[in-house]
């Protein structure tokens, strides 16, 4: 049993959460298919959904332009099932992503999932979506949200056939129902999600050092992130586990990931590569906890004038370029 696994047990055995419950089989699914114009985008990522069949879909729309509002009552599909179509959303996406897990749930879903209109999917991408609840029921591990969008550097551990991540995301993933009801209730607590507060939780809950990725700092002493940010560390948290496919069954439309996100996504030869990023002190873990007050002053401080931060940033990019060393208001 690896260490992760042992870290999940003792979490689930905390929140009382069981793998015995799962069933998968005869779930009823249903995903919400978020859009927003990008027509095109929209074609290619909804033809590409379409090669498999077995669940709902409920689009949720929040399109401006004449084609895009037009496009959810134009559309045959002809596996999926589209059984609501909901315009006018507006209010960016958290607010958006809210409306559709309460929806899924009021409907009744066993499995909660959400899809962004960006992305182009593999043929068997929905049975091995759902195929990632029982593997990871078979390791012992309750599985809360699941994804075939996988990035390396989001990965805390690949195991046989899956991987344990840190960051699932919100442009593709399936959650279970009580997980999904649980991300609705304390959706709010994901406000002011930073790259420090996510260092924390995993330093803190799993002993892992994320101080290495760079699509999560960005060269950065701390940086503010989305809400979905959030989404892994509070249902780890719970008990529940985000695990990705092995390898990773869509391919992004709208950036490049290797020149975006300085990462790749995640192939067949990750398949039970271990665990990834290094364990963190117990020291570093205090040091942290003692200059985080100090730190969130000094970081308010600085934020406050621009001049002075961009001054910085640009010196510390100069320096690099250079080969020279980051002045010392980068991370140590």
């Amino acid at each position: 049993m690896s260490y992760y696994q042992n870290v999940l047990k003792s979490l689930q055995a905390r929140n009382g959460e069981s793998v015995a419950s799962l069933h998968v089989g005869d779930a009823r699914v249903g995903f919400a298919f978020s859009t927003k114009d990008r027509v095109d985008f929209t074609t290619s990522t909804l033809a590409s959904i379409d090669t498999e069949g077995g669940f709902d879909l409920i689009w949720v729309d929040g399109s401006v332009t004449p084609e895009g509002r037009k496009m959810p009552y134009q559309v045959k599909l002809r596996h999926a099932q589209l059984v609501e179509i909901h315009s006018d959303i507006r209010g960016g996406p958290d607010r958006a992503i809210c409306f559709s897990l309460k929806r899924l749930l009021d409907l009744g879903y066993d499995y909660c999932g959400l899809i962004e209109n960006d992305m182009i999917f593999e043929p068997g991408w929905y049975s091995t979506l759902l195929g990632l609840f029982a593997r990871t029921a078979a390791d012992g591990v309750r599985c809360g949200a699941a994804t075939v969008r996988g990035f390396r550097s989001r990965a805390l551990e690949y195991r046989r056939g899956y991987f344990l991540c840190w960051n699932v995301g919100a442009g593709m993933v399936l959650f279970s129902r009580r997980a999904a009801q649980l991300l609705l209730d304390q959706y709010q607590t994901l406000a002011g999600m930073t790259a420090r507060r996510v260092w924390r939780f995993y330093a803190e809950t799993f002993g892992v050092d994320l101080g290495g990725i760079w699509d999560m700092w960005c060269e950065a002493p701390d940086r503010p992130l989305g809400m979905d940010w959030g989404y892994s560390p509070l249902l780890y948290r719970h008990g529940f586990a985000s695990v990705g496919s092995i390898p990773s069954m869509t391919c992004d439309l709208e950036f490049d990931v290797e020149l975006l996100l300085r990462t790749q996504y995640v192939t067949a030869d990750q398949d039970n590569a271990g665990t990834v990023w290094p364990r963190v002190s117990a020291a570093r873990i205090l040091q942290k906890r003692i200059e985080d007050p100090f730190f969130k002053i000094g970081w308010f401080g600085l934020n406050r004038m621009p001049h002075l931060r961009n001054r910085i940033a640009a010196a510390h990019k100069a320096r690099t370029s250079a080969g020279k060393p980051a002045i010392k208001l980068i991370r140590s």
